[in-house]
């Protein structure tokens, strides 16, 4: 079987929103590498951490210029960035693996 792959952060910003959780692999500014099971999945974000407003124009500058990501970290159960030019990989809640290509 090929490997999975994604090509753009936009693809990558469609996987994490349409699994239930993923988990990715980047490098943290510090150069250290690090591991977080994610989701987008408001069923599994608690009410309070939940956003009040959604600003789908702020949401797609982030995703569309900076390459940031924000997902919910399901481990540290709070909101993080991720930087998409320092995702290693992706795996979905299917257990497929996506490389990613730049």
């Amino acid at each position: 079987m090929a490997s999975q792959v994604i090509r753009n952060v936009i693809e990558f910003f469609q996987k994490v929103k349409d699994s239930e959780y993923v988990t990715v692999e980047f490098v943290k500014k510090d150069g250290s590498l690090r591991k977080m099971k994610c989701t987008l999945d408001f069923n599994k974000i608690p009410q309070d951490k939940r956003p009040k407003d959604v600003n789908i124009a702020k949401i797609l500058n982030l995703v569309n210029v900076n390459k940031i990501v924000h997902v919910f970290d399901l481990e540290k159960m709070d909101w993080r960035s991720v930087p998409y030019d320092a995702v290693k990989w992706l795996e979905d809640d299917q257990n497929i693996k996506y490389n990613i290509q730049r």
